[in-house]
């Protein structure tokens, strides 16, 4: 089923290791994808994406290195006033990790977003787009109080709700032959702060991953004695194609965690492949109802 983009993911990333190393540093017309990483928080800000003394933070860093492996041009920035249809077409992906209103004002000093921004963004990827979110991007333009689904959480397919206490949760990929997830092994078990959500786009998002939590559905049953959820997926928005990750709290997933750093370079190779194999909705065929017996 993911022969003929398996192929092309390999291809471009076979291209992109064999252009100059400072490929990342060249203008917006170098020959990878043109990237900008957003990391603008409203509230909240993760430690993953400070900027310290003025330095990059540690998922600029990261993303950096990526960027340089794969031959693409990387823009990181705190300014969501970047996210306008006139800049967007500069671009072939964005990524978010962002947190809260991006229309208003924010301790990291970053720009607020504008009046059409946020429906810019969709139907960018509407038209053809690649949209990538890690983590707190769930935690973003939130739905308002008996109010519908913000179009961009309908876009990213699911809304961040709450979370514990940190613990080694159990990553299990349910989509083995999805390249998105190929470097995921079995027996995952990261340390992380887990994300729970509401909100699902079931209809419309591809699951790739679950989290079963564990213990934890012990040691924080108010919070994790549930059905193991999903954790990674990714979505089919009009031409265009996203993948949320809700791993990316923690620093050293950034620093050294080679199966993230692996699965971001396969998740942007599917992203920028053509076509929208492994995108078909498949939430109730895998996403479980009931807690798995001991």
């Amino acid at each position: 089923m993911y022969a003929t983009f398996t192929s092309t993911c390999i291809v471009i990333l076979a291209v992109a290791l064999m252009m100059p190393a400072m490929a990342a540093q060249d203008t917006p017309q170098a020959k990878g994808p043109r990237i900008l990483f957003l990391t603008k928080s409203q509230g909240f800000e993760h430690s993953s994406i400070a900027q310290k003394d003025g330095k990059p933070s540690v998922a600029d860093i990261t993303l950096a290195k990526i960027a340089k492996e794969i031959g693409a041009t990387l823009v990181s920035t705190k300014n969501a006033d970047q996210i306008n249809a006139a800049n967007l077409k500069n671009y072939d992906l964005v990524i978010f990790y962002t947190q809260g209103d991006l229309a208003l004002d924010s301790k990291d000093g970053g720009s607020n977003i504008g009046a059409t921004g946020e429906a810019d963004l969709v139907e960018w990827v509407k038209k053809g787009g690649r949209f990538m979110g890690f983590h707190s991007a769930s935690d973003t333009f939130h739905t308002p109080a008996g109010g519908e689904v913000t179009p961009y959480l309908k876009m990213v397919g699911g809304e961040f709700t709450s979370h514990g206490g940190q613990f080694e949760g159990a990553v299990k990929v349910v989509d083995p032959s999805h390249p998105a997830v190929a470097a995921i092994p079995a027996g995952y078990k990261p340390m992380e702060e887990w994300y729970l959500f509401h909100n699902f786009n079931t209809g419309s998002i591809h699951v790739l991953a679950i989290l079963d939590p564990g213990e934890a559905r012990v040691k924080q049953a108010d919070k994790y004695n549930i059905p193991n959820y999903p954790i990674i997926w990714v979505n089919a928005v009009g031409d265009g194609k996203v993948y949320f990750n809700a791993i990316g709290h923690r620093e050293d997933f950034w620093e050294k965690d080679p199966v993230f750093h692996k699965s971001v370079v396969d998740a942007i190779a599917w992203l920028m492949a053509k076509g929208k194999e492994g995108t078909e909705p498949n939430f109730d065929q895998v996403v479980p109802k009931e807690i798995p017996k001991k």
